[in-house]
């Protein structure tokens, strides 16, 4: 196994510096996405970029790959400053992408439409890829009559078919049943070591830490807000890699520790005002709030509720089914309600987590609704309803916006708006687009559609 200082001595196939990134939102708000990505795939690794969803992930590997330009900073192709798309990468999406008219064959061959070739080298390349990735008795299939694993291997054939240098795969693996795709995973190592149709290096983007784990060199975490590169962790296992291992387990463990401290931090809980000061019944820190609807945070009292023994953040992610970062995003919308503490890697009831489950439909919404009066975010809306009787909704998202300048604010406020509708505290008329306070038999109605 090649040492990291080895890799890094390695000229970079694929490289970002200083990169910023920003987007204009659906409301014509900008929104950084990216700030002060350094990045370099080199040579012979296969390097992994983990991150929550709305991390960056993926326009990190489009600016590195030349589909998108950053804002400022440089992408660049094999030490040359990137014009365009890097001619020397294939990219292998989470959806198959394939066309549904062309067989395998045909759309294998459109990864060589860039290419000038002769007919008989043309279909040497395209018999050599569909042979490589396992596929060589369905040249003439459809799409339509293949499995979702078999599609994908036509996605990755078509990758591998102009030879590329550099090899990337975004969320390539996630929309397979488990087997399947440790099987492919397996195999695009095989593919990756032996070196013999001229991979030289593998860029993945996964929200999966065990993936990361099992086939990565190296293993790099974005956070998010904006995205900027956390942790970097060299991977020296030697492959196979046993998950079950005691190294395997430790890596594993690291990279949770980096996402859960970054994500649920430990904050102190905040002074009591000076002597004189007047008090407010809003915090004084101005916290994102989690794009989560008020039903997965119930969900997850009711689970911590039903089943006490069941604590350890990891192990709830795996008993709801969803991945790590979406737990997180869940639990973090539970905390900043204070209805959950997040002692570590552990996620208990508060006092007040037990009260709210214990209580009727009435004393859940009267206590969503004190606790949601004490965010700060939400007295943005508050404070105007309490001076005008309807509040036109892009007055509000333009507010959000500067409140919160590396949050989308569209779906800050309709996150927002969802939660006020269960606490009772507020609601959107969506013809006129004008928030308003309900009427309490408004409020009765929809307090459980959140």
């Amino acid at each position: 196994m090649t040492t990291l200082n080895e890799t890094l001595a390695r000229p970079a196939v694929a490289e970002l510096c200083a990169v910023t990134k920003s987007y204009r939102t659906a409301g014509g708000h900008e929104l950084k996405v990216l700030e002060n990505i350094d990045l370099a795939v080199r040579e012979g690794e296969l390097l992994a970029l983990l991150g929550q969803s709305g991390s960056g992930k993926s326009t990190i590997l489009r600016c590195l790959t030349g589909l998108v330009e950053p804002t400022s900073g440089r992408a660049l192709g094999n030490g040359e400053l990137l014009a365009g798309v890097n001619p020397g990468v294939s990219i292998v999406f989470q959806t198959f992408a394939l066309y549904p008219w062309l067989t395998v064959e045909q759309n294998v061959a459109v990864g060589l439409m860039s290419r000038r070739m002769s007919r008989a080298g043309r279909t040497a390349a395209i018999d050599h890829a569909i042979e490589l990735i396992g596929l060589g008795n369905y040249h003439a299939a459809y799409p339509r009559e293949l499995s979702g694993g078999m599609r994908q291997r036509v996605g990755i054939a078509r990758a591998l078919v102009s030879q590329p240098k550099l090899l990337c795969l975004d969320e390539a693996f996630s929309a397979l049943d488990v087997l399947t795709a440790e099987n492919l995973r397996q195999e695009l190592i095989s593919l990756w070591r032996s070196k013999e149709n001229g991979l030289s290096s593998i860029f993945m983007v996964t929200h999966n830490i065990e993936e990361a784990v099992e086939m990565a060199t190296r293993v790099v975490v974005v956070f998010p807000r904006p995205g900027r590169l956390g942790l970097v962790l060299d991977n020296p296992l030697p492959y196979p890699r046993d998950p079950k291992s005691p190294e395997f387990q430790r890596l594993v463990g690291i990279i949770h520790e980096s996402i859960t401290t970054m994500t649920l931090p430990d904050l102190p809980p905040e002074a009591p005002p000076a002597p004189g000061q007047a008090i407010s019944r809003a915090r004084s820190r101005m916290e994102s709030i989690p794009a989560v609807p008020v039903a997965q945070i119930l969900g997850l009292l009711e689970i911590l509720d039903g089943a006490p023994e069941l604590k350890n953040i990891y192990e709830i992610s795996d008993d709801i089914g969803k991945e790590f970062g979406e737990t997180i995003s869940i639990v973090k919308a539970a905390e900043i309600l204070e209805l959950v503490d997040t002692p570590k890697h552990d996620v208990e009831l508060t006092g007040l987590g037990r009260r709210f489950i214990a209580s009727d439909r009435a004393g859940r919404r009267t206590i969503f609704a004190e606790q949601v009066f004490k965010l700060r975010i939400f007295h943005i809306i508050l404070a105007l309803l309490d001076a005008y009787e309807e509040i036109d909704s892009e007055r509000i998202v333009k507010d959000v916006a500067s409140a919160l300048p590396y949050d989308n604010p569209e779906k800050t406020f309709e996150t927002m708006i969802a939660w006020g509708r269960y606490a009772g505290l507020m609601d959107l008329n969506t013809k006129t687009g004008k928030v308003f306070v309900p009427r309490d038999e408004d409020a009765e109605t929809t307090s459980e559609a959140g």
